[in-house]
C-alpha cells in the first residue's frame, strides 16, 4: 500500500492538471503530495545505496576472485562502435588484474583514460567517482561486468567459438548483403524498420483489445486481473486435464496385453537380481552386521520409496515385507548417498550393456563423481553375433 501511495503522489505532482486537480488535490493537497513524493524519492535513494553496498561487499569478498580467470579465458569481440567503451573498459581491467587492491591501489591511476559513458550508469556514478574525480576500482569493475552482461545478451559483444554468444554475423546467409531483398521476402518481413515496428504495434494493440473485451465478458479462458499485495496481478488458472493421446493409449494396451501389469518394485528387483547393483552401496559406518540378503531387501525398499516419491513412511506401513520405518531410515542414512548411487549406476549400466553387446561393450567408470565411458581393450573384438556399429555404438 505504501508503494502504491508513493507512486500515486509522484504521478499527481508530475501532472497536477485535469482530474488530478479536481479529485486528488481537494483531499490531500499539493503540499502533502509533494512531501510524500520527496519522502518516496529519499527512501528509494537509501534503498539503492543499500543495494550497492551489499553488491560491493559480496563481489569484493567472494566473486572478484573469478574476474582474472574469466577475462583470461574469454576472447571478446565487438562489431559495433557504440560498444567500444565497454571493450576499452575490459582492456583496462585486464591491465590492472595483477595489481592488488590495497588502500593506495583502490583507485585507478589518474593518468588513465577511463571510459565512463556507456559503462557506468547514472545511479552508480557517485559510488564510482569520488569528490576528487578519482575512479574506484571495485564499483567500476561491477559496472563493467553489468555492461558486459547486457552487451552479451544483445550480442553486441560476442565470443569466438561460442554457440549462444557467437558472432551475430554468422547467423546471416553469406550472400545477405547482396540479396537482402530476397531474404526479407523469404521471411515475409519489410526492410523498412518503421513499417516492421508499426505492424508489430498494431498486432499488440489488437491483441490487447481482444484480451480486454474477453475480460469484460468472462471469456478469457481462466485469465483474470486480481490484486496481490496491493498491486495488479495477472492470474492464470491451470488448464484442465487433457485427453490422453491415442498412440499412448495404444502403447499401454499393447504392453498390458504382452506382459500384464508389472509393479515397479518387481522391475527394481529383477534389475537387482540380473546386475547386482546393490553391491555398490557401502555403509558409512565402521562395521555392519546385517546379512546381505536382508540388506538387499531393505535397500530395494528404500530406493523404491525415494524413486517413486512415496516416502519411507508410506512404504513401511504398506506391504508385508516386515521392515519398520526406523530400520529403513537407518539404511537410508548409512547407505544411500551420492557416491554409492553413482557406483550403483555404473554397475547397472555396465551389466546392461555387457548383456546387450555380448560382453564386449564399453564399460563405465566414475571419474570425479561423474560416470564416463572407457573403451574396451584393443585386443578385444565383438563376437560374431554382435555388430559393433549397431549394438556397441561409439
Amino acid at each position: 500500500m505504501e508503494l502504491s501511495r508513493d507512486r500515486l503522489a509522484e504521478a499527481a505532482v508530475a501532472e497536477p492538471v485535469g482530474t488530478v486537480r479536481k479529485v486528488i488535490y481537494p483531499v490531500a493537497g499539493e503540499s502533502t503530495l509533494k512531501a510524500l513524493a520527496a519522502e518516496a524519492a529519499a527512501n528509494e535513494a537509501r534503498y539503492r545505496a543499500r543495494v550497492r553496498t551489499v553488491l560491493r561487499s559480496s563481489y569484493s569478498n567472494h566473486w572478484r576472485r573469478m574476474l582474472s580467470p574469466l577475462l583470461n579465458a574469454l576472447e571478446l569481440k565487438c562489431n559495433n562502435t557504440a560498444y567500444r567503451p565497454v571493450m576499452d573498459a575490459i582492456d583496462l581491467l585486464k591491465r590492472y588484474l595483477d595489481q592488488p587492491i590495497a588502500k593506495e591501489g583502490a583507485f585507478f591511476d589518474e593518468a588513465e583514460k577511463i571510459p565512463l559513458a556507456g559503462v557506468v550508469r547514472d545511479e552508480w556514478r557517485k559510488a564510482v567517482v569520488d569528490e576528487r574525480g578519482r575512479v574506484e576500482r571495485i564499483p567500476y569493475e561491477l559496472c563493467v561486468l553489468v555492461s558486459l552482461r547486457d552487451a552479451l545478451r544483445r550480442r553486441e559483444i560476442w565470443v569466438p567459438g561460442a554457440n549462444r554468444w557467437q558472432n551475430p554475423e554468422d547467423d546471416l546467409p553469406p550472400d545477405f548483403e547482396d540479396n537482402r531483398d530476397v531474404h526479407y521476402d523469404a521471411i515475409r518481413q519489410p526492410q523498412d524498420p518503421e513499417r516492421f515496428i508499426g505492424a508489430l504495434r498494431k498486432r499488440l494493440r489488437e491483441a490487447l483489445t481482444r484480451f480486454d473485451a474477453a475480460l469484460e465478458v468472462g471469456t478469457a479462458g481462466g485469465v483474470d486481473i486480481v490484486r496481490r499485495h496491493g498491486e495488479p496481478w495477472i492470474k492464470v488458472s491451470p488448464p484442465g486435464k487433457q485427453e490422453e493421446p491415442e498412440n499412448l493409449v495404444a502403447l499401454k494396451a499393447e504392453i498390458e496385453r504382452r506382459w500384464g501389469t508389472i509393479d515397479l518394485i518387481d522391475i527394481l528387483k529383477e534389475a537387482e537380481f540380473a546386475t547386482g547393483f546393490t553391491g555398490g552401496f557401502t555403509s558409512v559406518a565402521t562395521r555392519e552386521a546385517v546379512p546381505k540378503a536382508v540388506l538387499r531387501r531393505r535397500l530395494l525398499l528404500v530406493l523404491f520409496a525415494l524413486g517413486t516419491n512415496m516416502g519411507i513412511k508410506r512404504v513401511a506401513v504398506t506391504g508385508k515385507h516386515g521392515e519398520s520405518e526406523a530400520v529403513l531410515r537407518r539404511v537410508r542414512h548409512l547407505f544411500v548417498n551420492r557416491a554409492n548411487l553413482r557406483s550403483a549406476l555404473v554397475r547397472l549400466v555396465n551389466a546392461t550393456r555387457s548383456r546387450a553387446c555380448c560382453g564386449t561393450a564399453r564399460t563405465w567408470r566414475s571419474t570425479g563423481g561423474t560416470p564416463t565411458r572407457t573403451a574396451p581393450p584393443s585386443s578385444g573384438s565383438p563376437s560374431p553375433t554382435c555388430s559393433a556399429s549397431t549394438c556397441c555404438p561409439g
